[in-house]
């Protein structure tokens, strides 16, 4: 009986030991759902606003590719006078896309933000879409930085009037951004989070809780500590019916922010009561259009913006 509950124990100890090498081997496969495609042109779009291709050269000079919606403008044969168009006050919200597909599939996001009084940029991450390279958490915050600096230098758009908007793995990016820039003394004009966590790390023990997830994870977007740094204005978006990243972390993180911004700006939770993750503009969005329209019309009021004619 002792040789075989020795066996046993060998056996169980190189099954776990083997499980916990593939997991520290193959997680961010686990993390990075990307959708290729060849190539995404903004004119192949479903949009009915003016979207033009826009291209940011990131630190290790690779190519990432994005579009650029303008809320004022109808889509048209014409090439869009982007600095005229941009140059009309309204907010450009910034786009930092989830863990899967592409921007093709978020075209429903960018028009709804265009409907509601924004213009609406959108890169996807590197190893998505039409992008080369492969996605790190290190690798995605310094392009979200090269991101940054292509709205306020080349499209010459100013820190007041940017939001950024954080889908699920992408609030991870758009928190630590938003943090780096607040501790810079670089305030955007707002926060959008939606149905994103506290930090991965938590995530992965919600999928993963047999597993040392805290000691074996690599990327871990660690967004709770970073919030604390956010001094602008912060809404988030959760489903009650949220599987993929439960309640729970989303009103975790929204705990570890400050109440209010530098300006003195309550921030806000908004509880989608039928929504699950991928769903947010789905069987409640009269709460979130109520929700994000408020908060891009704050945003005007506050940087003196005139709506477009």
């Amino acid at each position: 009986m002792a040789e075989k509950g020795w066996r046993f124990f060998v056996f169980l100890f190189r099954f776990v030991l083997v499980a916990l090498i593939m997991f520290a081997w193959f997680q961010r496969s686990l993390i990075y759902h990307p959708t290729k495609s060849d190539w995404l042109l903004s004119q192949e779009s479903d949009l009915a606003q003016a979207v033009t291709d826009i291209e940011v050269v990131t630190h290790d000079k690779l190519t990432l590719h994005g579009w650029l919606a303008l809320g004022s403008e109808r889509k048209s044969a014409e090439k869009p006078d982007v600095p005229k168009l941009l140059s009309q006050g309204r907010p450009l919200v910034i786009v930092f896309p989830g863990n899967g597909g592409h921007r093709a599939m978020r075209q429903h996001l960018l028009h709804s933000l265009c409907h509601w009084g924004a213009d609406a940029m959108i890169f996807d991450h590197r190893g998505f879409g039409d992008n080369d390279g492969s996605p790190t958490e290190t690798h995605l915050i310094r392009d979200a930085h090269a991101v940054w600096n292509f709205a306020t230098g080349e499209l010459k758009v100013p820190a007041h009037r940017i939001v950024l908007y954080g889908e699920s793995l992408g609030g991870g990016v758009a928190t630590r951004l938003a943090a780096d820039l607040c501790a810079e003394g670089v305030e955007p004009g707002g926060l959008i989070i939606q149905s994103s966590f506290s930090s991965l790390v938590d995530a992965g023990r919600y999928h993963f809780p047999a597993l040392p997830v805290s000691l074996l994870l690599i990327d871990r977007f660690e967004s709770e500590k970073q919030i604390r740094r956010v001094t602008c204005p912060y809404l988030h978006l959760h489903g009650a019916r949220d599987v993929v990243v439960p309640l729970k972390l989303g009103k975790k993180l929204f705990t570890a922010a400050p109440e209010k911004s530098s300006a003195g700006i309550t921030k806000q939770f908004v509880l989608l009561p039928n929504t699950n993750h991928n769903d947010v503009y789905g069987p409640d969005v009269n709460l979130v259009t109520a929700a994000v329209q408020k908060f891009l019309a704050g945003v005007k009021q506050r940087t003196g913006s005139v709506p477009a004619k």
